[in-house]
């Protein structure tokens, strides 16, 4: 390979390592793995050079076009140029096209060295795309796969937030916990307590409505019951009818009294869920800044 292009990669792949600090962590690619000299013509091996250039400045639109250029011809699809194909597409937000070329990455490359992590990339996108179901597949695959992989917890959230996605509350739950948990210096801990949170604030405010639909049943059980009653006396004729009057009426204000203490209870109960949603609001606010202050902090440590 000659210095001019082996430079022009080098610099391509820096800037893919370090834009991607999680993946380099798993698969660093190095100058001599992306080798231009494979492919089938000296034009193809520009195509290729001017890709990762376009790379390296994150120019995704521009990389993608370049990749897809290449890979026109069949013999010149390498491991490489596809996964790097992949993540432009992913960081350009094109994620169903992304999730095809998982697939013919895993069909063309199934043995690779990034094979796990293009899995690890579908699952991803998968989500993004809000296939959950096939996600959770997808990514629990590749931690039944990988189980000590440095992606391993990031998995395990996106599968949470797919079952978050779907109201499935209780299995993204125990996910969220098993991060804290488990993985408590992980990038996704502080999104996994956070949901936590979340999930939390939801239950209280689900159990205050709950009390507060059944309330408003038993009232209007009372209310059909009586004025079921009031009509069936109405329609007889008795010597006592007058006197079943009175105590109709009489039931009938007890249960305007009932219904006063209903309504009261049910002013209280709805003080309580305005007063959650205020804590709610309160919580994710101080969680957004602490969120905000953390980045703010990081990104002091790394200016650095």
């Amino acid at each position: 390979m000659s210095v001019c292009k082996k430079s022009l990669i080098a610099v391509a792949i820096s800037a893919f390592v370090f834009a991607v600090p999680c993946v380099a962590q798993s698969a660093s690619f190095d100058s001599d793995s992306v080798n231009v000299n494979v492919l089938s013509s000296r034009e193809a091996s520009s195509t290729y050079a001017d890709a990762l250039k376009a790379y390296s400045r994150s120019d995704w639109k521009t990389s993608i076009f370049l990749f897809k250029k290449l890979h026109t011809n069949q013999a010149d699809i390498t491991p490489e140029s596809l996964y790097m194909q992949i993540m432009a597409q992913t960081y350009d937000g094109q994620y169903k096209q992304a999730v095809n070329d998982c697939d013919l990455f895993l069909k063309e490359f199934p043995n690779n060295q990034y094979a796990q992590l293009v899995m690890y990339q579908k699952g991803k996108n998968l989500y993004h795309i809000e296939d959950y179901e096939k996600s959770i597949l997808t990514l629990s695959d590749f931690c039944h796969s990988n189980p000590k992989h440095t992606l391993y917890s990031s998995a395990l959230f996106w599968i949470a937030e797919s079952f978050y996605a779907t109201y499935n509350f209780d299995s993204a739950k125990s996910l969220y916990e098993r991060i804290v948990v488990e993985f408590p210096d992980d990038s996704k801990t502080r999104d996994a307590q956070f949901r936590l949170d979340v999930i939390a604030q939801r239950s209280r405010e689900e159990k205050l409505l709950y009390l507060l639909k059944q309330t408003g049943e038993d009232y209007l059980s009372s209310k059909e019951s009586y004025e079921k009653t009031l009509k069936q006396y109405q329609i007889e004729s008795s010597v006592g009818v007058n006197s079943q009057l009175r105590e109709l009426r009489q039931q009938n204000e007890n249960l305007d009294n009932e219904l006063a203490n209903e309504k009261k209870r049910t002013a209280e109960l709805e003080s309580q869920v305005r007063g959650y949603e205020a804590d709610l609001e309160k919580t994710v606010r101080e969680l957004k800044q602490q969120a905000d202050e953390a980045l703010e902090l990081l990104n002091r440590q790394e200016g650095m």
